[in-house]
């Protein structure tokens, strides 16, 4: 990558919405109320800019999965900070479902190609549909999310969403269509 510093900042202004998304989809619905994704992204990239010499010598592919790393340890570290301070978060999240989410998430991240070139062309194109998310309205984002990044079934996303099925399906549907305009217009451009 070979940046300056005002490169870094670039690019941790590019890496923001990609990794609000990813926070938001580590975060279980249980401990919305206690952890916000904003701030724990804040935090990842309050380090990132920290270290940004280390940074501007890495290549695009290991700048992102620094930043995703920073960002899972960060989420851990939220999550232990709660129990610390005996919100008794035990009974409200399992560790086999935070291990779950980032399994999962790892699964989307993680190139099977083996060439530098092919793992920055995916890694690219993650950021690009993650940063995209961002742009769906609220229901929309979290239903994708619990979809496609947790795994989730249509009740539970109901469940979630306070709607029924029906109802949950067709934010779905209609948040599937609009992150795929936005793609086809990030690719248009």
């Amino acid at each position: 990558m070979e940046e300056s510093g005002t490169d870094v900042a670039k690019s941790l202004d590019h890496f923001r919405p990609v990794l609000l998304t990813l926070a938001e989809a580590m975060i279980s619905s249980t401990l919305r109320g206690d952890l916000e994704a904003s701030d724990i992204v804040q935090q990842t990239l309050l380090e990132a800019h920290c270290n940004a010499e280390q940074l501007a010598l890495m290549s695009h592919g290991a700048f992102f999965s620094w930043l995703r790393s920073a960002l899972n340890h960060n989420v851990l570290d939220a999550v232990k900070h709660l129990k610390a301070q005996k919100n008794d978060v035990r009974r409200r999240v399992r560790a086999s479902d935070l291990e779950a989410s980032f399994i999962r998430l790892e699964q989307v991240l993680v190139a099977d190609e083996t060439s530098p070139s092919e793992v920055m062309q995916r890694n690219e194109q993650v950021c690009i549909m993650l940063s995209a998310l961002q742009t769906l309205s609220d229901n929309q984002r979290k239903a994708v999310i619990m979809k496609h990044l947790n795994g989730r079934s249509l009740r539970d996303i109901a469940g979630e969403l306070g709607l029924s099925e029906p109802a949950a399906a067709g934010v779905l549907h209609r948040g599937r269509q609009q992150l795929a305009k936005c793609l086809k217009e990030q690719c248009d451009d």
